[in-house]
């Protein structure tokens, strides 16, 4: 219970009706406070135990009862905390501990809201406004003004005031609880409104002159929004209310809610445009007068922008992509008039001349006589210029159409239909110097490793517009803004063309060839991919972000991701289970490698003892090698490059008369000794006689060798081997097993953390008369 309840509980006054003393019998029993605004002696208020089984209305009658209230279906209770709507058995159980107020009923008081709003006194009609709006943000309320016959009233009353002489506070109240009413109730609808409430909604709309108070103009907005939306006021709305208004409030408002629910209409009356008139509206939005509006109220300052304008602002960037669309389901139409011959219709006559317009800037460069300098690559592998005669077949070649005869061909398939070539187009026109490097770039490299630009400027245009999701409808949730959207006038256009250099500069860093086309792609995709993500402000941003986004860098990253998503999957409780399952088999296999390393055998420097001092024997070597039948080393003196047979050495240790295996300063050769500290941490000795301690003395000549053979030794004598290299060994084993293991299942989006229950054993496993009586 709530420390307020709490308080009410020790102030109040019991009284003798059984329900306000009884106790908790039930787990489904709650307990809450009541407390009432309408008589100075109840501000104690009463502790309630109400059954599970009785309705909230008994709590009431009960609280009328000791209270001496008549007519208890004249109160209801409210809570008290905000939003402070009232109680109904749906919200029953968030009553148990809260501290709730007895108020008029819903019925009473919308009856006395419509007598407020009937009266001929203007203070009267306000007065029944302000506590409508107030009120019209809890569903019971707003349900039950509507079932009263409520919002005919209400809507009438809109549309015969006089905005002039009527108060325009009266007015925003009506506006935010026909929003209210609009939004909870179910019986009521934006169909509803007549077009006399929208007009008199679009004369304050209309009237900044007049600086209507912003909580007018918010809530005016709002409605116009949702009459377009959900109704069928477009055109009403679309004729009374222009762009030019939209863009006044968004530059005026000093209120963030105002410029928000400005640029909420827009969106709305550009979705329910027809054709013509929103290619009008996408025109006039993607003005620099426009832009600059948006980028001034809304770019300079992201952290002062909430989340609602963010996402109002990724609406109207995905309605305004989505006017490429046609172009991108738009095939150039080709006609074959002769088995070998296609010609343009004549509505697409344009997308020849572009076509025309690629091959005269990359080739221009022609003199008096046709001739043109080219770029070519000749045999010694060096750059050399030379007089061509033109060749549109292999001179389209060069620029990497599919079809060199006709290359109007490849604009035929949809998507990415026109939009590629008016891309392409726009990157030679406008980024002449750019498209001419790219062109060069491919003109330059050997045949088979030229980037074909037009192929790859089709699939690039494929890839931008399944990331920017072109031709989808807005999310109304999620989505993402692209500031630098607004930075140009033909913000795709320019993001194709900085992307086509990427899509160059990724062919040379990956040395790609026409085989590799996809691969490449698969790169530009995640480069284009993880700039996006960072939501970049400007399009020298996305520049930066690309350039620094190159080919190692992305196989780095991939990397990094591939190991962290490994390791994360090694940690899943049935990858570990599997790992001690496997451990076992893992260990056999390193102990059987330390063996066979021994049965090879080892050639050890020889060192003698000086005083204190273990110094090595130059040019002198010994050689120590396990039997293959592991029962027997054999050892003795070599020459440098020697491998001697164990019947060829001279001393011998059965494995059975060794007795320990000391290491490092505990080898009898290194307690005194004041050598290297690196000679004494190789150091190792194999104990035969524990009484006399006869020893055989080693040193490693680095480290890898010594752990192999300790850990040999070690599992010769049945110990565990705790080198440093036998633990890596065992970790790459398993490491190695497991993800062969799970090549199985490659490709799931997560491994479960908890292996799947095993099903029942069936009641009979005679599953062939099992068979029979089914059939």
């Amino acid at each position: 219970m709530s420390k307020q309840a709490e308080k009410i509980n020790s102030s109040m006054i019991h009284k003798t009706g059984d329900t306000t003393a009884m106790t908790l019998s039930n787990p489904n029993d709650i307990k809450f406070g009541i407390t009432t605004p309408f008589r100075e002696s109840d501000k104690g208020g009463e502790l309630v135990h109400l059954p599970h089984d009785k309705p909230i209305a008994f709590a009431v009658e009960t609280v009328c009862k000791v209270w001496c209230y008549s007519n208890p279906s004249d109160y209801a209770l409210k809570f008290s905390e905000p939003p402070s709507h009232y109680v109904t058995e749906e919200r029953r159980k968030e009553l148990s501990g809260k501290l709730v107020s007895m108020q008029f009923s819903p019925i009473k008081l919308c009856e006395e809201i419509m007598s407020k709003m009937k009266s001929n006194n203007d203070k009267e009609i306000v007065d029944g406004m302000a506590k409508l709006s107030r009120n019209a943000s809890d569903p019971t309320v707003a349900d039950v003004f509507v079932g009263i016959g409520g919002l005919p009233t209400l809507l009438d009353l809109m549309e015969k005031e006089k905005p002039i002489d009527w108060q325009k506070e009266g007015f925003a109240f009506a506006l935010q609880a026909l929003l209210d009413i609009m939004m909870l109730s179910n019986d009521a609808t934006w169909d509803k409104v007549q077009s006399g409430v929208i007009s008199r909604v679009a004369f304050y709309v209309n009237r900044p002159s007049s600086s209507p108070p912003p909580k007018l103009i918010g809530p005016a907005l709002q409605v116009l929004e949702n009459a377009i939306a959900s109704g069928n006021a477009y055109a009403q709305i679309e004729k009374e209310v222009s762009l030019t208004t939209m863009k006044m409030h968004i530059q005026t408002s000093a209120d963030s809610r105002v410029k928000q629910n400005a640029l909420a209409l827009i969106n709305a009356l550009l979705s329910k445009a027809d054709l013509s008139k929103r290619k009008s509206l996408a025109t006039t939005l993607g003005s620099p007068k426009f832009r600059d509006t948006i980028i001034e109220q809304f770019l300079k300052s992201p952290g002062d922008r909430s989340s609602e304008t963010t996402h109002e602002l990724y609406v109207m960037q995905t309605l305004l992509l989505n006017m490429l669309d046609e172009k991108r389901q738009t095939p150039v139409n080709v006609q074959q008039v002769h088995p070998y011959t296609f010609v343009s219709d004549d509505q697409d006559q344009g997308a020849l001349f572009k076509i025309k317009e690629l091959f005269r800037i990359a080739f221009e460069s022609a003199d008096s006589s046709g001739n043109y300098t080219a770029i070519s690559f000749d045999t010694a592998n060096t750059y050399a210029a030379k007089r061509e005669k033109p060749n549109a077949k292999r001179d389209y070649q060069r620029l990497g159409f599919t079809n060199d005869s006709n290359p109007e061909m490849d604009f035929t398939v949809v998507p990415p239909g026109t939009l590629a070539l008016d891309c392409m187009y726009h990157l030679a026109t406008v980024h002449t110097e750019n498209y001419n490097k790219i062109v060069l770039d491919g003109i330059c490299r050997a045949s088979g490793a030229e980037c074909p630009f037009a192929r790859s400027s089709i699939s690039l245009v494929n890839v931008l517009s399944e990331l920017l999701k072109m031709g989808e409808q807005p999310d109304e949730q999620n989505g993402t803004f692209y500031p630098f959207f607004f930075r140009h006038d033909k913000p795709f256009e320019e993001l194709f063309c900085i992307c086509s250099q990427l899509v160059t500069k990724t062919w040379k860093e990956m040395r790609a060839t026409a085989e590799d086309f996809d691969k490449v792609f698969d790169v530009v995709r995640e480069q284009i991919v993880r700039t996006l993500r960072k939501t970049p402000e400007t399009f020298e941003v996305v520049r930066s972000l690309l350039n620094g986004m190159s080919y190692a860098e992305i196989m780095k990253i991939r990397q990094q991701e591939r190991s962290s998503r490994e390791e994360w999957e090694l940690q899943a409780q049935p990858i570990q289970e599997l790992r001690k399952k496997l451990e076992p088999e893992m260990i056999d296999l390193i102990k059987q490698n330390r063996i066979n390393y021994l049965v090879t055998g080892t050639r050890f420097n020889k060192f003698t003892s000086r005083g204190l001092t273990l110094i090595r024997v130059r040019e002198k070597f010994w050689f120590c090698r396990l039997s293959p039948n592991g029962k027997v080393f054999h050892y003795g003196e070599c020459e440098e490059k020697a491998t001697p047979l164990p019947e060829e050495l001279p001393s011998k240790i059965n494995v059975v008369d060794i007795k320990d295996l000391l290491t490092g300063k505990d080898c009898p050769h290194m307690k005194e000794s004041k050598g290297k500290k690196s000679s004494g941490s190789l150091a190792f000795s194999l104990v035969t006689e524990k009484e006399s301690f006869q020893t055989v003395d080693f040193v490693a000549p680095d480290k890898r060798t010594f752990d192999v053979w300790t850990d040999g030794i070690n599992a010769l004598l049945g110990k565990p081997m705790n080198s440093d290299a036998a633990k890596e060994d065992l970790e790459t084993l398993l490491h190695m097993e497991i993800k062969l293991r799970l090549l199985e299942i490659e490709g799931l989006p997560e491994l479960p953390q908890v292996a799947p229950p095993i099903p029942e054993l069936p009641l009979s496993f005679d599953f062939s008369a099992l068979q029979v009586n089914g059939k």
